[in-house]
C-alpha cells in the first residue's frame, strides 16, 4: 500500500512537470511612459526596452475618425484600451483592416481607421506607421498639420524613428479628406464609414488618436500604451 501511495505521488509530480514544461513562463514586456504635446516619453524601470528585437519597436500607429462634433465621444479610447491594451500582460493585436473598433453612442456609430498614405499603405504589426530606431532610445516627438490638398503631414520632429509612409497621411482609402458635408449626405453609406455626419451637416472635425506598441522580443505578451487624443482639426 505504501509503495502504491509512493508511486502515485510520483506519477502525480510528473505530469505537473509536464504541464509547467508545456505551458512556459510569460514574459512580460512593460514600460512607463507620458504622452503630452504630441510627445511620448518613456521611462524603464525593468530594462525592458533592451528585450525587444532592433527595428521592430516601439511603432506608432496613427488613427482618426471625422465627425460634426468638436470632440467625440470618450469610449473611442476606452474601448481600445479595454480590448487591445487590456491589462499589459493580456494585450491583443488590433485588427488588420482599416477598422480597428466601433462604438454606439446615442444613435450614432463612431468607427476608428487607420490612416494610411496615396499607396493605401497599411498599418500593421510589428511597424505600424514608424519604429524607433534604437528600441532602447524610444522617445518620439511628432506634429500633424492638413496640407492644402486635404491630406495630413505628419513630421517626426525629433526621436529616431523610421517612418513607414510615402508622403502625407489620407484616409483608410488612400483618398484626401472630405471637407464637404453635402458630399457625405448625399453619398453611399459605404463610401464613408470613418465620417459621422448629421442631415444637417455641419463643421467636420479629424480626431486623431496615437498609440505605440512592442510586440517581438525576448517576452511572449503584447504591449499597447493607452489610446491618446493627440488633436481634432477643422476640415471646413
Amino acid at each position: 500500500m505504501k509503495m502504491r501511495k509512493h508511486t502515485l505521488r510520483m506519477v502525480s509530480v510528473f505530469f505537473l512537470v509536464l504541464m509547467l514544461a508545456g505551458c512556459g513562463i510569460k514574459t512580460v514586456f512593460t514600460v512607463d511612459y507620458v504622452f503630452a504635446s504630441n510627445t511620448f516619453t518613456f521611462t524603464d524601470p525593468m530594462n525592458s526596452l533592451s528585450w525587444i528585437t532592433p527595428s521592430t519597436g516601439p511603432s506608432l500607429l496613427l488613427s482618426y475618425l471625422v465627425t460634426t462634433e468638436s470632440a467625440p465621444p470618450s469610449s473611442i479610447a476606452s474601448k481600445f484600451n479595454s480590448e487591445f491594451r487590456r491589462l499589459i500582460s493580456d494585450g491583443r493585436m488590433i485588427p488588420s483592416d482599416s477598422e480597428i473598433l466601433s462604438v454606439t453612442s446615442g444613435s450614432e456609430t463612431y468607427s476608428l481607421y487607420k490612416f494610411t498614405d496615396s499607396n493605401a499603405l497599411s498599418q500593421n504589426a510589428p511597424y505600424f506607421l514608424a519604429t524607433a530606431t534604437n528600441p532602447t532610445n524610444p522617445d518620439l516627438e511628432f506634429s500633424l498639420s492638413l496640407n492644402a490638398d486635404d491630406t495630413l503631414q505628419f513630421t517626426i520632429v525629433s526621436g529616431s524613428y523610421l517612418p513607414h509612409t510615402s508622403g502625407s497621411l489620407t484616409r483608410f482609402n488612400g483618398l484626401p479628406f472630405e471637407t464637404e458635408p453635402g458630399t457625405i449626405i448625399n453619398s453611399s453609406e459605404n463610401d464613408y464609414p470613418d465620417y459621422v455626419v448629421p442631415n444637417t451637416g455641419g463643421t467636420l472635425y479629424l480626431h486623431v488618436y496615437a498609440a505605440t506598441n512592442v510586440s517581438e522580443g525576448d517576452f511572449n505578451t503584447i504591449y499597447w500604451t493607452k489610446l491618446e487624443p493627440v488633436v481634432s482639426i477643422q476640415l471646413n
